[in-house]
């Protein structure tokens, strides 16, 4: 296996063996670059020496998809409990969802709409 290319801006490490050329993809899919995704996570593309694009398999991209979704939602519940910690630090009091919803003229019908949004019934 060839050597590894240092970590930079934390960037994810590859090796030599993860590079494939733009002409390869186009003219050895099957012989070079499918054996490749067998056994690594993902594949480099350059352009002479320039990195162009990254190849993932199909259950790679899965699996990053739903990493990057979890993530996601992690992040909006440590903004949520933050803007709660600081609310009690403050001595605020706190503004229902009802409230601002109906505040914002906004309806369940336009929630319903709305990618990933389940309404509770109270």
């Amino acid at each position: 296996m060839g050597g590894y290319v240092f970590q930079m801006n934390k960037k994810p490490l590859f090796s030599s063996d993860q590079i494939i050329s733009i002409s390869d993809i186009q003219r050895k899919w099957r012989s070079v670059i499918e054996p490749k995704l067998s056994k690594f996570p993902f594949l480099m593309m350059f352009s002479g020496t320039e990195p162009k694009a990254t190849i993932l398999s199909y259950d790679s991209f899965e699996e990053l998809w739903k990493k990057v979704k979890e993530a996601s939602e992690i992040e909006l519940k440590m903004e949520l409990l933050c803007r709660m910690i600081e609310n009690v630090k403050n001595n605020r009091e706190y503004v229902s969802f009802a409230d601002v919803v109906s505040k914002a003229n906004i309806t369940a019908e336009d929630l319903e709409g709305a990618p990933d949004v389940e309404l509770e019934t109270e």
